[in-house]
């Protein structure tokens, strides 16, 4: 189960309505509900992932068969948008963009890296990774709950609206980019962290400003993501002086 389960055509039209809220929709295989179709049109355009499942599924997911074939999970937190965060957004600020991070242990080790190194929000894409679900919560130990959280559904787009607003955009690399200890960290950055297998994809690498790398010994390839995020972050606040956080 990804988050709170909600049932029936109204509530689940109007969690879609709020675009804040929704990391899912569901529809049963069997379903003829009135107004599903419009509801799935919603959710795509909003890269919500949209699951047709067997009715018996639906049941076992809502604990009941009056669900009119419809049900979304339900983030726990609110998300806001990237407009929102940017107007809020201080003078000196650090931001972590994450590029289909798929293990929701990940996320939360991650936010909490995030709130405890003063970063002023996380920007996640709708589709393709880890939403905001209880297992987040629990491995975040509830930071999630203060740590501002933006839905984009094109993080390569979200990284060049960040640059328009005067950030400097760092990609998370293996190997190959500059050393993260000797980077010169602007007032404005942002750190863009890649999927557990695969990293950046070549389009957010390509519209990152630089690639920062965390120098290795003994051999060693990579690092855990969560646990090379969480040294970035402090490392971006230390090397930018920061004492209390951005």
């Amino acid at each position: 189960m990804a988050g709170k389960i909600i049932f029936g055509l109204n509530p689940v039209r109007e969690a879609l309505a709020s675009g804040r809220y929704a990391n899912r929709l569901y529809i049963a295989k069997e379903s003829h509900a009135k107004g599903a179709n419009k509801l799935v049109d919603t959710a795509r355009a909003q890269s919500l992932p949209v699951d047709y499942v067997p009715q018996a599924k639906l049941n076992a997911l809502t604990g009941t068969q009056e669900h009119q074939g419809i049900a979304a999970a339900i983030s726990p937190v609110e998300y806001i948008t990237l407009e929102a965060c940017l107007e809020t957004c201080p003078t000196r600020a650090t931001l972590l963009l994450l590029d289909q991070v798929h293990h929701s242990r990940n996320l939360g080790l991650m936010i909490r890296s995030a709130t405890g190194a003063g970063a002023t929000a996380l920007i996640l894409v709708a589709r393709g990774g880890a939403l905001l679900d209880e297992t987040v919560v629990r491995a975040s130990a509830g930071t999630v709950l203060r740590l501002p959280i933006v839905r984009c559904t094109n993080l390569s787009q979200a990284i060049r609206e960040l640059k328009d607003h005067d950030f400097w955009v760092y990609g998370m690399e293996p190997q190959g980019g500059q050393s993260l200890f000797t980077t010169d960290w602007p007032e404005r950055c942002a750190l863009v962290a890649g999927n557990e297998t695969a990293g950046l994809r070549p389009g957010v690498r390509k519209a990152c400003d630089a690639l920062v790398t965390i120098p290795l010994e003994s051999e060693l390839d990579s690092l855990n993501v969560a646990m090379a995020t969480g040294i970035a972050l402090f490392q971006a606040r230390e090397g930018r002086g920061d004492t209390t956080g951005s």
